[in-house]
């Protein structure tokens, strides 16, 4: 699994396993296996002097029962590694584990 965070031209950002379309050598499109929307809650307290994070993951697709969608090349804006906490949050969620959260 390639794990990759995405924005797309909607301003969505995606956590899904990607894989690259290719047509004659060019990438026309990426598959997304799983894809799930980030959002995040922040959360401080007096006590606290740094905020906690926790990310949220739904599904992206919300009223298909698809799991493997492909988009166009050029709806993606952003393709990078997420950090290694958030890839395994990931994870778990795609297979049905407890999900930690994360802090900054």
């Amino acid at each position: 699994m390639s794990v990759s965070l995405l924005v797309l031209k909607s301003g969505e950002e995606i956590i899904a396993d990607a894989k690259e379309l290719v047509l004659e050598e060019k990438v026309v499109g990426f598959e997304l296996t799983q894809p799930q929307v980030l959002s995040l809650s922040r959360a401080s307290t007096l006590a606290e002097e740094a905020d906690k994070v926790s990310v949220n993951f739904s599904k992206w697709q919300i009223y298909s029962e698809d799991t493997v969608y492909r988009i166009p090349a050029d709806w993606v804006v952003t393709l990078c590694t997420p950090l290694e906490t958030l890839k395994q949050s990931y994870e778990a969620k795609v297979n049905e584990r407890p999900v930690s959260t994360l802090s900054e």
